[in-house]
């Protein structure tokens, strides 16, 4: 599995712990990115790998961490997997991203792809992801302007993913300290 990555087996507490840091991190204006969403929980082709399972196993195991760190704490950003969950690439999942994400835990922030994760932009908006990470050479932005063409993809969800950018980028401008400054020479 992914365990290097997590703060605790126990989902309660990588909750709890993933809550207290993005808390600490967003508190000095500073943005944070919850990943993977979700069910992201082997190496081995976890590109290409459908993790199946039951309601009860994904409420009960899987979604708990996040949901604690979501509805405490906010992060700006949630990336979303690369595996598919239950036969559906979790970019293109509107079952996690927009009913549990969005509606359920009252997710404010936006889901950005990890690194390569996008097979399908236009499925990806369409359920919940706002923005794909540098791999398609443009081709997925081609498949978005013909799909708002032949009507395949509503232009009102674009103006909803382009305001959830937007107010993040609005946020992390408000959020900017003043005074603060990078010695470039020394880093």
């Amino acid at each position: 599995g992914r365990n290097f990555e997590y703060f605790a087996e126990d989902p309660v507490l990588s909750g709890e712990m993933a809550a207290a840091f993005i808390r600490g991190v967003q508190s000095e204006g500073v943005g944070t990115s919850l990943k993977h969403f979700a069910v992201n929980n082997q190496e081995f082709e976890r590109m290409f790998i459908s993790a199946e399972l039951d309601e009860r196993s994904l409420r009960e195991a899987y979604l708990p961490a996040f949901r604690i760190a979501v509805e405490k704490a906010n992060p700006w950003t949630v990336m979303c997997a690369y595996n598919k969950v239950n036969g559906i690439y979790a970019s293109e999942h509107a079952y996690l991203l927009h009913q549990i994400l969005k509606e359920e835990w009252g997710y404010k922030g936006f889901v950005v792809s990890d690194w390569g994760a996008v097979n399908d932009r236009v499925e990806g908006i369409r359920a919940g992801m706002h923005l794909e990470m540098p791999s398609s050479g443009g081709y997925h932005d081609e498949k978005i302007v013909a799909a708002v063409r032949s009507g395949g993809l509503d232009e009102a969800r674009l103006n909803e993913v382009v305001e959830d950018l937007l107010a993040v980028i609005l946020l992390a401008d408000a959020s900017r300290k003043e005074g603060l400054s990078v010695d470039f020479g020394q880093h």
